[in-house]
């Protein structure tokens, strides 16, 4: 071969390997480009639209509890274990002993879309790590609240800290960021129900985890004494929950008591959504006199809408992003 030659057949192949390298790289990109897509929260159509806030002004002196058990597996509701929660069910309310989790049957997902009102593949939370999470685009309902009823005092107490960590602590006036066990949950809720200790409660969410921990120890099932020995316990619970706000009805505040869990579980697991005992968990939503959705099929994306109609904020951003619906009527 002439040298010539050679010089051309060198200049093509370091022009190939140039080409290959650029290729390579565009390939990764788009490989790249494909895994932050999947990774990242999309934002929602929703935010490219005007947006509206009415408030009812006749509403804002309403308030709410919000019972948050965790593990809870809605057959173990019986009259002998929880005597009364099985009263409270008979009660004017909602109730639904089917009430659906999301298909990621994790606590992080679906206290997530409990508290924001859409599903998980919007707030991006799919495991307990809340790695991901979107709660800038799909905000809680205590964010809509503080935002447009500022007035309301809205609170938190939590038996698992990463709901704090993670969905509230930056969306409500209080929130105790420290390891609480189910009693001092009670005690700590009672201490602002009753006293107005940090400050009045206007919107309380509380969180109880010791029936899940009593489901992984020994056996989600009314069968297993330790896991019906700790729904006994939250049962009384309630019934010392409820009773605050009875008595506080009485001297004029209009109340909207809600229970609701987020998983139910069997074995000592709840991973499998195909299995009626871990997708199917408790909702109860009760009220002395108002109506509630009848033949209505619950979902955790139902609960923010619930507590946003009766406080009395209609907002065209939360009603174009939510999932769920009120089961007020």
């Amino acid at each position: 071969m002439s040298p010539s030659l050679k010089a051309i057949f060198r200049l093509i192949l370091f022009f190939m390997q140039k080409l290959s390298n650029y290729c390579l790289f565009l390939f990764m990109l788009s490989l790249l480009s494909l895994y932050s897509c999947a990774n990242d929260v999309v934002s929602s159509k929703c935010d490219a639209l005007d947006h509206y806030v009415m408030i009812d002004s006749s509403k804002l002196d309403n308030k709410v509890i919000i019972i948050g058990i965790d593990g809870f597996r809605s057959d173990a509701m019986t009259q002998e274990t929880t005597p009364f929660l099985y009263e409270f069910s008979q009660r004017n309310a909602y109730v639904n002993l089917s009430h659906l989790t999301e298909e990621d049957t994790y606590s992080g997902p679906n206290w997530s879309s409990i508290l924001t009102g859409v599903h998980y593949d919007k707030h991006n939370v799919t495991d307990n790590s809340f790695d991901g999470r979107g709660f800038h685009v799909f905000p809680t309902l205590f964010n809509y609240i503080e935002q447009y009823a500022d007035l309301l005092n809205t609170s938190s107490i939590v038996n698992w800290l990463p709901i704090n960590q993670y969905v509230l602590s930056q969306d409500v006036d209080f929130s105790i960021n420290s390891q609480l066990n189910d009693s001092l949950v009670l005690q700590e809720a009672s201490k602002v129900l009753l006293n107005d200790d940090p400050h009045s409660a206007d919107v309380l969410f509380l969180h109880f985890d010791q029936l899940d921990a009593a489901g992984h120890n020994f056996g989600f099932s009314s069968s297993v004494v330790e896991y019906s020995a700790s729904l006994s316990i939250l049962d009384s619970y309630v019934d010392s929950l409820v009773g605050i706000i009875d008595n506080e009805r009485l001297s004029g505040e209009n109340w909207l008591c809600i229970v609701v869990s987020d998983h139910g579980g069997d074995g000592d697991s709840h991973g499998d959504y195909n299995n009626v005992h871990i997708r199917e968990t408790i909702f109860i939503a009760e009220h002395p006199s108002l109506p509630f959705k009848v033949n209505h099929e619950s979902n955790m994306t139902d609960i923010a809408p619930t507590v946003l109609d009766f406080v009395g904020i209609t907002s065209t951003e939360f009603d174009c992003k939510t999932d769920g619906q009120s089961v007020l009527e």
